[in-house]
């Protein structure tokens, strides 16, 4: 079981560490383990429990309310206000703790109790986003290593590739759609959400992921023949870098250029075609347009 400093809980919860000490000694909300040199250590069970009490303080409970609770009342209350509410805090809870657990059970459960009642787009925009832009933040900041981001990516990915898997769109445009990321991108996602998304309205996919040379583009372009072209842009670059990556599509290619990921870079360049800034921007795209 993994454990966590005073200083983690407040990175994790947004709950001040002087906050949490206080509620320790007034409502013994938690008992950490301590060192010898009296250093406080939470494990896995209390993070998730200062997770929700964060999750009831931000929806508007009092904290000498919810020390009254037990543990089981805890958590049907956050269960209750998480069905009420179009917030998914207390589901992103969930997912930042099954990576910082490597916990598939825990991912699994709180996926398939979101796809009873939405979409695996929905689900993507509304919850894994913002769930691993917050493990990003955790990574960049030290709070988690790499291992523990890549399970929970990889989780993920499993769904799309899945749910790409067992589209069965019943129109077919006879048009082919070449998906690819820039040489100096990793970050995928994308792609496999327009993956999806296209392959339901009737596109032929050639999706080829992290691409090793612009070389090697334009190779695939030509041995392809695809009716557009789709990549994104999300690590930061030089615009330099940017716009000679555009322009050099451009140049090479006939084809219907199409772009997504990050506005911020994305509003540095021409791009010579189409920008996404938004998923229903694309999906009503895609879902309205013959491309010819």
């Amino acid at each position: 079981m993994q454990t966590y400093s005073i200083a983690d809980l407040e990175k994790l919860s947004g709950i001040k560490s002087h906050t949490i000490r206080i509620w320790e000694k007034r409502y013994n909300i938690v008992s950490p383990e301590r060192s010898d040199t009296n250093i406080r250590a939470y494990n896995d069970d209390q993070l998730k429990k200062i997770l929700n009490i964060s999750f009831l303080i931000n929806n508007g409970l009092k904290i000498s309310k919810i020390a009254s609770l037990s543990l089981d009342e805890l958590s049907s209350k956050v269960i209750s206000l998480t069905s009420n509410s179009a917030s998914f805090e207390a589901q992103i809870n969930d997912f930042v703790i099954c990576s910082l657990q490597f916990d598939e059970p825990l991912f699994n459960r709180t996926y398939n109790s979101l796809r009873k009642d939405y979409s695996l787009s929905y689900v993507y925009e509304n919850v894994f986003i913002p769930t691993l832009r917050r493990i990003g933040a955790l990574w960049s900041s030290g709070e988690l290593f790499p291992a523990q981001e890549h399970f929970l990516s990889n989780l993920i990915k499993q769904k799309f590739y899945h749910a790409i898997e067992a589209v069965d769109s019943p129109v077919k445009k006879n048009k082919k759609a070449y998906l690819f990321l820039p040489p100096w991108e990793d970050h995928d996602f994308a792609l496999l959400y327009s993956n999806m998304i296209l392959k339901e309205n009737g596109f032929d996919i050639v999706n080829v992921g992290k691409t090793i040379s612009f070389d090697s583009i334009l190779q695939c372009i030509e041995k392809i023949k695809p009716d557009i072209l789709f990549t994104t842009f999300i690590v930061g670059q030089k615009v330099t870098l940017l716009q000679k990556f555009c322009d050099d599509l451009h140049n090479h290619s006939n084809t219907k250029l199409f772009f997504a990921g990050n506005p911020d870079l994305l509003r540095l360049v021409n791009t010579h075609g189409k920008v996404f800034y938004k998923l229903d921007e694309f999906d009503r795209f895609f879902s309205n347009s013959s491309l010819n």
